[in-house]
């Protein structure tokens, strides 16, 4: 009966929690004698109460909690009843340790007062923000994932796609939970967003970077769990606004006056945010709601002054206006006193209205993007027994976005600018995701037991039509104004009076794309997980963390249609996702104060969809992006009345398939620390990390695949191309060499395709991290602070699946190891808030970071024949030289302005070669206060106004350098804050006001 009950449990209606946040403890009398079956009453203050009972052994456990502020209760029969308040956070799971005394005549009660500071029985290296930094700091932006610079391990200097980590970690090495619902997005990379919610909205998070235990999965690297806030017995919650124009604002360290070409130039900038939450109880005791709502409005005028000809015209501009809207919702119902109720449902919209124009931009590239997101979970939390209680939670999560182009024309790149709507635009994307789990928390003698299940169905929706308007690339030679003017006589807006023919006969010399077929994005993924965690009290000091889990994407490499045209790609699954975990937790001194814990562990990346979408929509048998070559090619008809379509096999074409080898990059993580409660309630830790990724994502051109003449380019052919391919075809297309498509006395190089843009996971893609991440924290009444300090290091051979290498050959990963573009030697975040009397406050923040590496390249294109990422090789027989310097007669020369210490001759590929992200970018110094006085008005009411300054001391910050070599202006910042990025922005002043009760 329990085998079916458990069984049943497992597939009840589930989604996703986030690592395990409860309490658990032990009961004994005054002589250390254990006391089984003493009631325990575990009250949130002010809300929800659960209630168990101690096993034989004299322990309980209540495993699945909402994190914040509780009372314990510990009472039996002839004992004195004892209290223990404690607060716990996100991802704890403290012991509250109890000693009952014998009741004398008059029963008394004990209360014990902030118990366990620290948890003695979890290994895993992961840091809080707490409610009160949520709600104290002053944070740039209002998006409350920036705080997560607040944890050690956290090394980049902005948060700039919702995500904590660089965009070189990016790749399957982050999940996202909101109340345990996995809310991250992985149709795409993060720059085309994630959900967002309301700071008010948020009660607390933790970010995990090393180490989770076997309960979670899908990511090879950082997992954050974030929690929402809830009702309570009274009734809270308040309205608020924050208030910013440029008029007070610094200037830019960078950016030029549009109209006068000076500097210092102001960025205009405006921006309101404005919102409110409520909550309370609808019955008390039984039944609470929470609400809350933010609202975003940033008007703003894109400028530019594009170049025509090569000489600058009249500024552009054009209004742009930014609006955000977030909501949330959540009730909580207590069943009974064993059986408690969550649904929270959630909503995100964003819409920008005129993107894509800046700087030099013509107007024709201008779009408009949109996101939106929303989901609902709800969690059933069933003490079944005193020792068992399961968890079963199901949710729904939504997440969209779109660019659409203004101008619907053809797009046309220019040596000195790009006219016509983005060739990649329209994208209309979806994922929809559903979520299925259950948890059963098992206590049995020594041991803490979690088995577990789940199920996701996400199905990425959508169309991607790139290049269906035509592309055409490059238009050799710079044309001049007069030129320019007769291509397009009425200026680039007015595309009805662009020329067509005379923008052929200036080109000259041209390469046409185009779409065609159906770009329907259609890929449905079912996901599943199982794990089985043993929190193993060794030894009453000693708690050992065993754990194993497995993960399998049954649609993660088979989306896409039967490929007819040679192309291999993959027939299946990666299914050996096994992945151990096991760590330890010492209580060194055996009085809760001091933990030693370690470990080691295998983690499964998450699979972005990207991939699986690209070879879907560009395959070149059901889409066609067929391309033509010469000069005297007539735009009005570049396939001479062909239709592509009817007839692939006679257009060279781009395809991008995956490897059929492709497999689930994972990571190894190692660690060892020491988390110690100091006097004067501070709290040190310090861990040593070790992160390992393997066979991670990198793309190549397939093409390469064997060159006799040239053992540098040998790839393997499985996985790439069927039958084998015995040359390389004149015009660098592939030929096949099989009865379907060669001649008796050649390959047949009709079907062919000009790049096969090939994604691979090679077993020597990868990154290594190591680091030394401490952290300090002091909680007082009128005074917190905490520090953050990581010295980290981090090298990598990829910057994830679109990463061109610079040698395109499979067989050259190895030497692509350098620094990562999310190398940063030292990262240090101080903050604190100190609490005057008569209402006023004072917090700040202060950021350092020593400086981050910066992709490099030579500036030319690459002489293989490749499509590097960024091109670090030299033309043959060129040699890197100084400015000023005379050329030996023996070579040709390319002056360089970076140091000639970052060039190296590769004997074995034959060429001179630039080191990897060589450029270092400036130390990065952000100090950020907020001063705020809060007046009590009536009762519970009271108002708060206060300013907020952002980089108070005015530190110029830098988020983009040049990094191309022959420039002369290599190594030199380019970009500050006028990309929209507001922790590199100069300083900014903020006004609030609130209403609260």
């Amino acid at each position: 009966m329990l085998l079916r009950t458990l069984f049943l449990l497992f597939f009840l209606a589930v989604t996703l929690q986030a690592q395990q946040t409860g309490l658990s403890g032990k009961v004994v009398d005054s002589m250390g004698a254990t006391i089984s079956g003493a009631s325990v009453e575990v009250r949130k203050i002010g809300a929800a109460a659960f209630h168990t009972k101690t096993t034989d052994e004299g322990v309980w456990l209540l495993p699945s909690l909402a994190a914040g502020d509780y009372v314990v209760t510990v009472s039996a029969e002839g004992f004195t009843t004892v209290k223990t308040n404690v607060t716990m956070l996100v991802g704890q799971t403290p012991e509250i340790d109890s000693t009952l005394l014998a009741a004398g005549s008059t029963q008394s009660i004990v209360v014990t007062a902030d118990a366990a500071a620290i948890d003695t029985t979890s290994s895993s290296v992961a840091g809080n923000v707490t409610p009160a930094e949520v709600q104290g700091l002053p944070i740039n932006g209002r998006n409350y994932m920036s705080l997560a610079t607040l944890v050690p391990g956290v090394r980049i200097n902005a948060i700039t796609a919702d995500i904590p980590v660089g965009s070189a970690s990016e790749s399957g090495k982050f999940q996202i939970t909101m109340d345990g619902l996995q809310v991250s997005q992985d149709t795409a990379g993060s720059t085309f967003g994630q959900p967002r919610f309301s700071q008010d909205a948020i009660s607390q998070f933790q970010i995990i970077t090393n180490r989770f235990d076997a309960t979670l999965g899908r990511s090879a690297g950082v997992y954050v769990n974030s929690q929402s806030k809830s009702g309570t017995d009274q009734l809270h919650g308040g309205v608020f606004g924050y208030f910013r124009s440029s008029a007070l604002n610094a200037p830019d360290p960078v950016a030029v006056n549009p109209a006068t070409k000076l500097k210092p130039y102001v960025l205009p900038f405006s921006d309101q945010q404005y919102g409110g939450t409520v909550g309370g109880p609808i019955l008390r005791d039984r039944l609470w709601y929470f609400g809350s709502y933010e609202g975003e409005h940033q008007p703003s005028t894109s400028t530019s002054q594009p170049s025509i000809g090569g000489a600058a015209v009249t500024s552009f501009s054009h209004a742009s206006t930014l609006n955000v809207n977030e909501y949330l919702g959540r009730g909580d119902y207590q069943i009974n006193s064993s059986n408690h109720l969550l649904v929270r449902g959630d909503g995100f919209t964003y819409n920008n209205n005129y993107l894509g124009v800046s700087g030099s931009t013509d107007p024709t590239r201008a779009y408009q993007g949109t996101r939106n997101s929303y989901g609902v979970t709800s969690d059933w939390n069933s003490n079944v027994r005193a020792n068992l209680v399961n968890d079963a939670r199901i949710g729904y999560h939504h997440f969209g976005w779109q660019n659409q182009p203004y101008f619907n024309t053809i797009e046309i790149i220019f040596p000195n600018t790009t006219v016509g709507g983005p060739y990649n635009y329209p994208q209309v994307f979806s994922q929809n995701t559903q979520q299925y789990r259950d948890d059963v928390f098992w206590l049995k003698g020594k041991h803490s037991i979690k088995i577990g299940a789940e199920y996701l169905y996400t199905a990425h929706g959508g169309y991607f039509q790139q290049n269906v308007r035509g592309r055409v690339t490059p238009c050799s030679g710079t044309p001049s104004a007069t030129q320019f003017a007769a291509m397009f006589p009425n200026g680039t807006a007015d595309t009805a009076s662009w020329d067509y023919a005379a923008i052929s006969g200036t080109c000259g010399s041209l390469t046409y794309t185009q779409g065609f077929g159906n770009f329907t994005v259609n890929v449905p993924r079912s996901i599943l997980g199982f794990w089985l965690q043993d929190d193993w009290k060794l030894l009453p000091r000693l708690t050992v963390n065993l754990g194993v889990r497995y993960d399998n994407d049954l649609g993660a490499f088979t989306g896409g249609p039967k490929l007819t045209n040679g192309l291999l790609v993959p027939k299946g699954n990666d299914n050996n996702n096994l992945a151990p975990r096991v760590g330890f937790a010492w209580d060194a001194l055996g009085n809760g104060k001091t933990s030693v814990r370690g470990g080691a562990g295998i983690y499964f990346a998450d699979i972005s969809a990207n991939q699986i979408i690209d070879q879907q929509i560009f395959n070149g048998v059901s889409t066609i992006q067929a391309s033509v070559s010469g000069s005297n090619i007539s735009l009005s008809d570049p396939f001479n009345g062909r239709d592509p379509a009817e007839n692939p096999s006679a257009f060279a074409q781009t395809v991008q398939p995956l490897a059929q080898d492709a497999k689930v990059p994972y990571s190894l993580q190692l660690s060892f620390g020491v988390q110690r409660e100091l006097p004067w309630r501070t709290v040190l830790t310090a861990d040593l990390v070790h992160t390992r990724a393997y066979d991670d994502w990198a793309r190549f051109q397939g093409n390469f695949l064997a060159d006799p003449n040239n053992p540098q380019r040998n790839l393997p052919t499985t996985g790439t191309l069927s039958p084998s391919i015995t040359r390389i075809c004149a015009n660098g297309s592939v030929a096949l060499d099989s009865p379907q498509y060669s001649s008796s006395t050649k390959p047949y190089c009709n079907q062919s395709f000009t790049l096969v843009q090939q994604f691979f996971t090679p077993h020597g893609a990868g990154s290594i991290y190591d680091g030394l991440q401490v952290g300090v924290r002091h909680t007082g009444a009128f005074f917190n602070t905490a520090l953050a300090y990581t010295w980290g290091r981090t090298k990598n051979s990829t910057e994830g699946p679109f990463y061109f290498p610079n040698k395109p050959f499979a067989a050259n990963i190895k030497d692509e190891w350098g620094n990562g573009t999310d190398d940063q030697r030292h990262s240090l975040t101080l903050n604190g808030e100190y609490k005057w009397h008569y209402g006023l406050s004072l917090s700040s923040l202060y950021r350092f970071g020593s400086g981050l590496a910066y992709a490099t390249s030579v500036g030319t294109s690459a002489p293989n024949g490749g499509t590097p990422s960024f091109n670090r090789t030299m033309a043959v027989n060129t040699v890197p030289i100084a400015p000023g310097t005379t050329c030996p007669a023996i070579s040709s020369c390319l002056t360089v302005y970076a140091p000639l210490s970052k060039f190296h001759y590769d004997a074995g590929y034959g060429y001179w070669v630039m080191s990897r992200n060589a450029v270092r970018g400036l130390p990065y110094h952000r100090v950020d206060a907020r001063l705020q006085e809060t007046v009590p008005i009536h009762d519970r009411y009271k108002a708060i106004i206060g300013v907020e300054v952002f980089n108070m001391l005015n530190h110029a910050n830098y988020s983009a350098y040049n990094t191309t070599a022959t420039g002369s202006s290599y190594g030199k910042p380019s970009s500050a804050g006028g990309g929209g990025v507001l922790e590199y922005a100069a300083r900014q002043i903020q006004f609030l006001a609130r209403l609260s009760f």
